[in-house]
C-alpha cells in the first residue's frame, strides 16, 4: 500500500523527478517503478535502460543521488530508487516539492515557510522577532504563569522568583538577544500585532446558517484557555440539575475536563501560520473545536487517536504550557479527552482531520452511528478494513472529497476512487448533488 515515504509507477516518466524531490524534502522514500497502484509487478521492458538513465536525470536536475537498484521477481523485472532525506532544501526546476499523504504537492506558502525553517534547525514558533523586549510583553500573562507553575508543582518558587528576562532564557525563549516568536504569543499583552488571527472565536448556532451571538477570546495564549473556559460555561452551556442524594450536581453537555483538555489542545497545536483563529461552534446538540494542524508525515490518523503521541507543532509554546502544568509531556491530550467523556457518561467525541485542519466534535445525545461512532456488525461483514473507515469518515462528514479522504487514510486518489465504487456497487453509500457542491450519504 502507497504511503508516505512508498509510491509505485507502472512506467517511468520525467515527471516523477518530482516524488523524488518530495521523498528528499521530506522524510524520504521509495519510488517502484514497474508496479501498479497496490503494487502489483507488471514489469519493465527498458528497465536495463533506465538502470543507467535515472540516476544521471536525478543528478542533472537536482544535484543529489539516489540508491537506484534493478529487481526480479516471478520473471519481471522492476526499478526502486530509494530517495534519502536531505538537510536542506531540494529544488526540481524552479519548485520545491514534498509529501501529503501519499500524494506529491508542490510546496508554497506555509508548507515552503516550514521546510527552509526545518532546513535551517528551526520551527516556526522559535523564529526570532526583533525589536520586542521582556519589557513589552504582559507582567499580568507572567503572572498567571507563575501561579499555575507553583499550583502544579512543576516548578518551584526559585524558579518563577526570577526576572521576566531570565524566566525567558530558562524557558529556552530567547536567541542571543532576541526573543522568539513563541514568547510574544504566549507572553504578549497583543499577539495579533506579530501574529494574526492568534484568537478564539465561539459562535451559538441554530444550524451551520444561522449566528444567534459570538464572542472573541484575545490575549496572551498563557491565559486564553482559561477566558475561553469561563465564557464556554457562563454564556453558552445550558447545565442541567439533577441531584445525588442531597447533592446537587450540575450536568453540562461538555464535561470540563475534556473540554479544557480539547482548547488547550487546539491553542498549543494549532498551526498559527495560516494566520486562522481557533473557531469553537456550539449548537444545541453538540460543540465543534477547530484549528489549523498538520499532522506529522509518519504518524497515521489512526495511530494519533490509538497511542500515546506527541508532536507538538509549536515546540516551544508547548513547553510554556508544560512548565505551567496545563498540559502533559507524553500525548495524553485524547486519551484524557476520551476518559472524561467516558467518565461522565457521555458519548465518544468524535476527532477527525478536515483538509488543512483538525476538529473534535462533542456529542450531546445519541450518535446516530453508535457510542463509539462504529458502523453496524452487518455491513462490517461485507466490506474490508479501508472501506470500513471509508463509510464511518462519511457518516461523520459527508462533505469530504476524495483528496481529502485519501490525505486521511494515507491511500492515492484512484485507490480511493476504487473502494467508493465499490461501496456505491453494494448500496451502502450514494452521492447526493453535484460533485462541486453535493454530499455523501451513508445508506444503512
Amino acid at each position: 500500500m502507497e504511503h508516505s515515504k512508498l509510491e509505485y509507477k507502472s512506467v517511468w516518466h520525467d515527471k516523477y523527478l518530482e516524488t523524488v524531490c518530495a521523498f528528499a524534502n521530506t522524510r524520504g522514500g521509495v519510488l517502484e517503478v514497474g508496479k501498479n497502484d497496490v503494487g502489483e509487478i507488471v514489469g519493465l521492458s527498458n528497465a536495463k535502460e533506465l538502470l543507467d538513465v535515472i540516476p544521471k536525470k536525478i543528478s542533472n536536475a537536482m544535484m543529489i543521488s539516489a540508491d537506484v537498484a534493478l529487481h526480479t521477481e516471478k520473471g519481471k523485472e522492476y526499478i526502486s530508487i530509494d530517495v534519502m532525506q536531505h538537510p536542506f532544501p531540494i529544488v526540481y526546476k524552479g519548485k520545491y516539492y514534498g509529501r501529503s499523504g501519499s500524494n506529491t504537492i508542490e510546496l508554497t506558502g506555509n508548507g515552503l515557510s516550514e521546510l527552509m525553517l526545518r532546513a535551517q534547525g528551526k520551527t516556526w514558533d522559535g523564529v526570532p522577532i526583533p525589536n520586542i523586549s521582556a519589557d513589552d510583553l504582559s507582567s499580568t500573562a507572567y503572572g498567571t504563569f507563575r501561579k499555575k507553575a507553583l499550583q502544579s508543582q512543576r516548578l518551584n518558587k526559585e524558579d518563577v522568583d526570577i526576572s521576566f528576562d531570565v524566566l525567558l532564557e530558562n524557558l529556552e525563549l530567547k536567541e542571543g538577544n532576541f526573543i522568539k516568536r513563541a514568547a510574544v504569543m504566549c507572553f504578549g499583552a497583543n499577539p495579533e500585532k506579530w501574529v494574526t488571527g492568534s484568537y478564539i472565536k465561539i459562535g451559538c448556532f441554530d444550524n451551520d446558517v444561522d449566528l444567534r451571538y459570538q464572542d472573541e477570546v484575545h490575549g496572551a495564549l498563557i491565559e486564553m484557555a482559561d477566558k475561553t473556559l469561563d465564557l464556554l460555561y457562563t454564556k453558552y452551556f445550558k447545565g442541567w440539575i439533577r441531584y445525588e442524594g442531597i447533592q446537587r450536581v450540575e450536568d453540562f453537555p461538555v464535561p470540563y475536563e475534556a473540554m479544557r483538555e480539547a482548547v488547550l489542545n487546539a491553542i498549543v497545536h494549532s498551526d498559527y501560520s495560516y494566520f486562522n483563529p481557533i473557531g469553537i461552534k456550539v449548537y444545541e446538540n453538540k460543540v465543534i473545536i477547530t484549528n489549523m494542524a498538520k499532522l506529522p508525515e509518519h504518524i497515521s490518523f489512526e495511530k494519533l487517536l490509538t497511542a500515546r503521541i506527541s508532536f507538538p507543532h509549536n515546540p516551544n509554546i508547548a513547553r510554556v504550557f508544560y512548565k505551567s502544568g496545563q498540559i502533559e509531556r507524553w500525548g495524553r491530550g485524547i486519551n484524557k479527552i476520551i476518559t472524561e467523556c467516558e467518565n461522565k457518561n457521555k458519548p465518544k467525541p468524535i476527532f477527525d482531520v478536515v483538509g488543512p485542519a483538525f476538529q473534535i466534535t462533542f456529542e450531546n445525545g445519541k450518535r446516530h452511528m453508535g457510542k463509539d461512532s462504529t458502523i453496524n456488525s452487518t455491513i462490517n461483514s461485507t466490506i474490508n478494513s479501508t472501506q470500513q473507515r471509508i463509510v464511518t469518515l462519511l457518516a461523520q462528514n459527508g462533505n469530504l472529497t476524495t483528496k481529502e479522504l485519501s490525505q486521511i487514510l494515507s491511500l492515492t486518489d484512484n485507490a480511493i476512487k476504487r473502494n467508493i465504487k465499490t461501496l456505491k456497487e453494494k448500496n451502502l453509500i450514494e452521492r447526493i448533488g453535484a460533485n462541486k457542491n453535493g454530499k455523501w450519504i451513508v445508506k444503512n
